[in-house]
């Protein structure tokens, strides 16, 4: 008898066993951070349990405000937790976890096993949150079978190879566009600089959204290359745009969500996660399969050491580059028009490699980068210039219609300094830039009557003085007073937020001894920047980005600076933030005050 009940007590704990599940690194749909992610979780009887990985314990101190469980519905609140700290396998810490707390920035990993009420047996999915409200963790969509979603997308099928090469380009000036759509939500945008005009310096581009489908749009003179943002991926995506083409692109973002993860379930391929269309969806998918190509370094490529033979580093950089493009080649099964745009892009990579460290080059004549109008496929570096004109390549449409883009950039830099041009200059360049050169001076003339007429008594020029002496000199000249200083840009967001939040304060202020200084560079376009003159009170300064560059200790905007009635800073943030206001306040006040 008593035989029978030890059998019977074990087979029900192999039952109950049974029931036990563990899933190990679970694939989710969607996230809003890559600082916690999930990495196991042991569904009970009695709980459920998530393990996490935190990714950022090693460069920011970290907390949660609160942690649950949604699923079907309904919510499954968080019981106990533990945080262990580690090293490789030895563990350096194991102690309970507690929400609201600051844990502190260290040198290794830390793991989170939070323990929440047991989910239902029938159970499919699951979503961590840390709270309702916007900046906190969430994960959505963690599966429990060990398995990925499904595309959206049919599978893909390599395009047929008609043998047409990439056919010149006629050079023709007006809007790039792109209908980007992110399916499963968030939507594309496009990023800052890149999308800034090369020749007037101004942000041309547009974008429309109209749900998850953005309709972006930059005027160029040939190709552009914006660089997109995927939102919700952290991902970013150079293209290539021209005018009179079309190019789409469709991107599945939970696909594209396992490009990023370790998921146990396995991985899902480039083209069940993107698909390219128009008639520039070809170029842009060799672009996009092969991103290392617009950055400054691919991984496998010769260095060049300094005492090096040059021209022996050159011939072993050629080579590396043609092995490389004939893999690529074999692995893509690209077209022989995707083929001879790759052989543009590498060509791309290597003149800019090379001239780092030399202008005369072997390999300059058997470049096709500069022979035709292939050449317009690609964003216009007048900085390539030296290269030809070194390499006996200083002739031909391609390098005349570069060296008066160059010329049309010096003309535009003085537009940009409110400089208007005589029609004699605009004459001399490049017929090409000639309609872009005449509207953008007759814009800078009406603006700099008008900044004459409307705004002289705040816009101030720049003292000529090394960079160092800067804010020395200006605070010189407002002896007695204190001086507070707030370096922005147009096209900052937490810039015009921090102005904007403290018109109030400068209105309350009026008569007191304090002047309020306003700097921006050349990175914000004349006419966007003389619009805010006019509206915000006080003194301004539209500092050359050359010298801007060299002002000590000045690297993330908004940047603000607080001196005394003696010439001593005081006082110094960077960003504005919640607190931000009052504490400005603060030691405005406190400033005054101690100097009555």
């Amino acid at each position: 008898m008593k035989k029978i009940l030890l059998l019977f007590a074990l087979l029900l704990t192999v039952s109950a066993q049974a029931k036990d599940r563990v899933i190990d690194r679970p694939a989710f749909k969607s996230s809003n951070t890559y600082s916690l992610q999930p990495v196991k979780v042991e569904l009970t009887k009695k709980a459920t349990i998530v393990h996490f990985r935190v990714s950022c314990a090693h460069w920011r101190d970290w907390s949660m405000n609160g942690a649950r469980l949604e699923s079907g519905g309904k919510t499954y609140a968080f019981q106990h937790g533990r945080i262990i700290t580690h090293d490789g396998a030895t563990v350096l810490a194991d102690e309970a976890f507690e929400i609201g707390r600051k844990y502190t920035e260290n040198a290794q990993q830390d793991s989170l096993i939070l323990t929440f009420e047991p989910l239902p047996k029938e159970a499919k999915t699951f979503d961590y949150l840390e709270s309702d409200s916007e900046g906190p963790w969430k994960i959505y969509g963690i599966r429990l079978d060990n398995q990925l979603y499904p595309t959206i997308f049919s599978p893909y099928q390599k395009p047929a190879d008609d043998g047409e090469p990439l056919k010149p380009l006629t050079l023709r000036y007006g809007e790039a566009t792109a209908t980007l759509t992110q399916h499963g939500g968030g939507a594309f945008d496009y990023f800052g600089e890149f999308s800034r005009d090369p020749i007037t310096g101004q942000y041309e581009c547009k974008s429309q959204h109209n749900d998850s489908t953005t309709a972006y749009c930059h005027p160029a003179y040939v190709a552009t290359r914006p660089i997109i943002i995927q939102e919700g991926i952290d991902g970013q995506f150079p293209l290539i745009l021209i005018p009179g083409e079309t190019f789409t692109l469709e991107a599945d973002v939970t696909a594209c969500w396992t490009l990023k993860q370790d998921f146990a379930a396995g991985k899902r391929s480039f083209h069940d996660c993107y698909r390219f269309g128009g008639t520039l969806g070809d170029l842009n998918q060799v672009l996009l399969e092969n991103k290392f190509l617009h950055y400054r370094y691919i991984s496998g490529t010769p260095t060049y050491t300094t005492g090096e033979d040059v021209s022996a580093w050159c011939d072993a950089l050629w080579q590396s580059l043609d092995t490389l493009r004939r893999g690529v080649v074999e692995r893509r099964g690209y077209t022989r028009r995707q083929q001879d745009f790759l052989q543009l892009l590498l060509e791309d990579y290597y003149v800019r490699t090379v001239q780092e460290h030399t202008l005369v080059d072997a390999h300059a004549s058997d470049l096709i980068l500069f022979r035709d109008g292939r050449s317009y496929y690609l964003p216009p570096m007048a900085a390539r210039l030296p290269y030809l004109e070194a390499n006996g390549l200083d002739h031909g449409e391609v390098y005349e219609w570069l060296k008066g883009f160059a010329e049309a950039q010096e003309i535009g830099k003085k537009m940009k300094a409110a400089e208007v041009q005589p029609d004699s200059v605009i004459l001399a360049v490049h017929p090409y830039f000639q309609p872009v050169l005449r509207a953008f001076n007759d814009s800078t003339r009406v603006l700099v009557e008008r900044l004459r007429r409307e705004a002289k008594d705040r816009m101030m020029p720049t003292p000529d003085v090394p960079a160092d002496q800067l804010l020395p000199s200006i605070v010189a000249q407002h002896p007695g007073k204190a001086v507070f200083f707030d370096f922005w840009a147009t096209w900052c967001g937490p810039c015009k937020q921090g102005i904007k939040a403290m018109e109030p304060l400068k209105e309350t202020l009026q008569g007191s001894d304090i002047v309020f200084i306003y700097l921006t560079d050349e990175s914000s376009p004349l006419n966007q920047w003389s619009e805010q003159v006019l509206k915000i009170p006080g003194l301004h300064y539209r500092v050359p980005s050359s010298l801007w560059s060299h002002i000590p200790g000045l690297g993330a905007i908004p940047q603000y600076y607080l001196y005394d009635r003696q010439g001593k800073r005081v006082w110094e943030q960077t960003g504005f933030g919640d607190d931000s206001l009052e504490e400005i306040k603060r030691e405005i006040q406190k400033t005054l005050d101690s100097q009555k």
